[in-house]
């Protein structure tokens, strides 16, 4: 057997290559699979939308594409316009059913693509920002192809595991002096650079392909010949070349960055000869500029990171308003071509000078060499990363729960606190939990150091599931950049678990809502992800997913995963949920209810209501077509009856009592549930009216 092949078979087979190669194929897969998350939702939730407008415009935006356009989202809003006039005109008995279904029928034929043209319309306003390198296309594929710039941790360990014992096995059984005794000893260490170089070029070419045909076969990644900057991970890159010359280029750095992490480790390794020593070190020579640099840092270091990253080689200045002055900050400076070819050409000088090392120190004229230097000593270096894990609590059901968005957070208006009534000071926006037996008060926020060093820390939204209480907050800090001056600001926001018999506080949830330090000091980079978590006013929760109401919507968050979804129900109104569905009026007034698990919409055609609530078994609501009565019916849309007369406004409800809020008079009514059966037709009498504020004394005389 050649040495070549026994090199070969060693590293493959005793020293376990083949089984890493094999691990890092797969994990690397099924971890691109399951972390997946298109970058812009709306492409895929109204994909046959979105395309049939895109098969219009593909292309670069000329005048007539834009003349389409701006007239298409004219049309659209007079649609809209109308439809909205329509319903009121009907419910308000000017126009009649016929009338109302046969308009409604050809405004509906003009809204039926509106959530794609939406889509595209967002686009269109991007392009014209730069027209002349800017195109129409679908991008999820490009994007998730090219706009991640992070590394990629899966291969970065498997090049660790392969790499480390090709030297260091030997060195711990003391086989490396045999082996230099031998004829062909400097030929051994040759064979294993070019094996381990041909395995990580091998493994890197596999990852890039793998990458490549998921976003194919997933989004499609058409159009290939557009610019780089039709995308927008690149819109200001100076950069002058097509999305698939973008790809070849970035893949190709990447696979230098891997030969040159390989050939940093093997360095290391022949240096330290210990199999503890290289792995750390070559650990932390990646991972410590990679959390505790900025970017522009990165990219201008002659090391195997910014090789590795490959995206923001080619992407533009990335810029920032100050968070004191408003001034603008470039927080990445472009790489230009002059300074990406000079530090290839450096990187390059210094694998061949550790290479030529490599070869000089298994050569027997390297050990025959009389008053050899005494080695130098191995560094070690020990690093502790803390990081801020999201706690979560198990997965144990969270039982039967009934949540109403317009509820109030006091007895006795829909949430059962076991006891404890939720507070305000109205001086300092304080929350606090009031036993309504013994009337002792407990500050909501029990950390002392709640909002000591901001005004900016508060609480935004609550959620009862008895034992249990949950809240969020949100906190918001400045911090000093590394030439101290303040530069920036995070915000962080947490979903806090309080277990209302012992008191007992844990985070289940927790988020950077945009760029920023955290306190250990490692840049987070979270985009436009989670900016919906600023603007949330409300939240409930399952065993599986958190759900967060803003003003634009309600955002899907799974709780293990932190994969994120923009559900197609409007905020505006009462949203209800019992731990399976979502109850919601539609933009018609049409109640609608959405399955979370199955994914499906439901709508209850018959119910068009001003408002409405829920319990454990009924579904209470103000009827439209019917002066604003108050009915109830079954979770199923049947055994629909008449609870009242008397025309109203809102409804709510708690565990013994329905409140209906009077339009003539404005008071709250309260109706017993278990008297509503038998009051139908007398409600009027058996009444228990709850006046808004208490009546002076002149008024009562």
């Amino acid at each position: 057997m050649s040495g070549f092949m026994y090199e070969v078979k060693k590293i493959m087979l005793w020293q376990r290559g083949l089984f890493y190669i094999a691990l890092v194929l797969l994990f690397g897969t099924v971890w691109l699979a399951l972390s997946d998350n298109p970058v812009d939702i709306g492409m895929e939730q109204y994909k046959n939308e979105y395309e049939w407008y895109l098969e219009k415009v593909n292309g670069y935006c000329t005048e007539e594409s834009s003349l389409y356009l701006e007239q298409e989202a004219e049309r659209i809003a007079k649609a809209k316009e109308r439809q909205n006039s329509l319903l009121e005109n009907y419910y308000d008995g000017k126009i009649s059913e016929s009338e109302y279904k046969k308009e409604s029928r050809e405004i509906e034929k003009v809204l039926e693509r509106q959530n794609g043209f939406e889509v595209i319309y967002q686009q269109y306003l991007y392009i014209c920002e730069n027209a002349g390198n800017r195109c129409f296309l679908q991008t999820n594929g490009w994007m998730g192809l090219l706009g991640k710039g992070t590394l990629n941790f899966i291969l970065f360990l498997g090049i660790l595991l392969i790499v480390t014992p090709v030297f260091c096995s030997e060195y711990s059984c003391q086989m490396d002096t045999l082996i230099l005794t031998a004829r062909e000893g400097r030929k051994s260490a040759l064979y294993k650079l070019l094996i381990i170089t041909m395995v990580v070029l091998f493994l890197s070419l596999c990852i890039s392909l793998i990458e490549y045909g998921f976003y194919r076969f997933k989004y499609g990644l058409p159009d290939g010949d557009y610019p780089i900057q039709s995308i927008r991970y690149f819109a200001d890159s100076s950069k002058s070349m097509s999305l698939l010359e973008g790809y070849v280029l970035i893949g190709l750095l990447r696979m230098f960055g891997g030969v040159f992490l390989t050939i940093l480790l093997m360095f290391i390794s022949v240096l330290a000869k210990k199999y503890a020593v290289t792995l750390l070190s070559g650990a932390v020579s990646v991972i410590i500029p990679y959390i505790g640099l900025s970017k522009t840092s990165i990219y201008r270091l002659p090391l195997p990171l910014p090789f590795l990253l490959g995206t923001d080689f080619f992407a533009g200045d990335i810029v920032m308003s100050d968070a004191l002055t408003g001034d603008e900050k470039i927080i990445f400076a472009e790489v230009g071509t002059v300074t990406l070819l000079t530090l290839l050409f450096v990187s390059v000088l210094l694998c061949t000078l550790a290479v030529v090392w490599i070869l000089r120190r298994n050569s027997n004229r390297w050990l025959m060499k009389s008053g050899q230097k005494k080695r130098g000593a191995a560094f070690v270096v020990m690093f502790g990363l803390a990081l801020a894990v999201t706690g979560c609590s198990g997965r144990g059901k969270t039982g039967s729960v009934v949540y109403n968005s317009s509820a109030g957070y006091s007895v006795p208006f829909g949430y059962d606190c076991m006891g404890y009534e939720i507070i305000r000071d109205e001086g300092n926006f304080d929350y606090s939990l009031k036993n309504t037996s013994t009337g002792e008060t407990y500050p909501l926020a029990r950390s002392p150091m709640f909002g000591v060093f901001s005004d900016d820390e508060e609480i935004r939204a609550f959620y009862v599931c008895p034992p249990y209480l949950y809240y969020t907050t949100s906190v918001m800090e400045s911090y000093v950049n590394r030439v101290g001056n303040y530069n920036s600001n995070i915000t962080k926001v947490s979903v806090v678990e309080l277990n209302l018999n012992t008191f007992e506080e844990k985070t289940i949830f927790e988020q950077m809502t945009n760029s920023g330090r955290s306190l250990l000091g490692i840049d987070y980079e979270t985009g436009d992800k989670w900016k919906f978590l600023d603007f949330h006013h409300a939240f409930f929760l399952n065993d599986d997913n958190l759900f967060f109401i803003g003003n634009d919507g309600i955002t899907k968050v799974n709780r293990y995963t932190g994969k994120t979804v923009k559900l197609d129900i409007p905020a505006n109104g009462n949203i209800s949920f019992d731990g399976e569905s979502i109850f919601y009026k539609n933009e018609q007034g049409v109640l609608t209810r959405y399955d979370v698990s199955g994914n499906e919409t439901y709508t209850y055609e018959n119910i068009v209501a001003y408002d409405f609530c829920i319990d454990e078994q009924s579904i209470y609501y103000i009827s439209r077509t019917d002066n604003g009565n108050l009915y109830s019916c079954g979770k199923d849309g049947n055994n629909k009856e008449l609870i009242c007369h008397i025309p109203a406004m809102s409804v709510t409800c708690d565990t013994g009592n329905i409140y209906v809020l009077s339009k003539e008079s404005g008071e709250e009514i309260a109706l017993p549930k278990s008297h509503y059966s038998r009051m139908r037709n007398k409600c009027g009498n058996e009444q228990e009216t709850i006046p808004k504020e208490e009546k002076t004394q002149e008024e009562k005389d």
